[in-house]
């Protein structure tokens, strides 16, 4: 960033340091000292000019090397923070996974026989009372059975032997 006032700046002069309020009383001292015109055209210079520094120096700020660096730092330390967040996730999942999925796989094996379990879900899986099967037979049999019979009766050959 550089300063739209510096380029006006001239070592031959005093300062008040930064103490803005001293250096307008400085010059309030010094415009008091003139007479009639002189006073009211140095007043209203003045006022001008520092109303045209005000708005240079704000036009220039945008975000200080201060701001920015701070933005930076916070900005990096929540993305640190939301990347030990995820790793923590991650991890305990894991953890919770090998230690309670192990546990409850070695309870199935120890306690239950594996037999059982399988049959216990094919019973609620497939259990034969909720479906009907006589009328998926019939239904079958009444689509096909026509076909079938025809392609039978038509593959059967007779030979036909006379003794002698």
């Amino acid at each position: 960033m550089t300063n739209p006032v510096t380029p006006f700046r001239n070592d031959l002069f005093g300062s008040r340091g930064m103490d803005i309020q001293a250096a307008m009383d400085y010059v309030e001292t010094m415009i008091n000292t003139f007479q009639g015109t002189e006073y009211a055209a140095a007043k209203t210079a003045i006022g001008v000019l520092v109303n045209t520094i005000e708005r240079a120096v704000t036009q220039s700020q945008g975000p200080s090397p201060e701001k920015i660096a701070v933005t930076q730092l916070i900005s990096s330390i929540i993305s640190e923070q939301l990347n030990v967040t995820m790793n923590d996730v991650d991890e305990q999942i894991s953890n919770w996974m090998n230690s309670n999925l192990k546990e409850r796989i070695m309870d199935i094996v120890a306690e239950d026989d594996i037999s059982d379990q399988i049959s216990n879900w094919m019973s609620n899986n497939f259990d034969l009372d909720d479906y009907n099967v006589d009328g998926a037979i019939e239904q079958w049999m009444d689509n096909n059975i026509d076909d079938k019979v025809y392609d039978a009766v038509n593959s059967i050959s007779f030979t036909v032997e006379i003794g002698r």
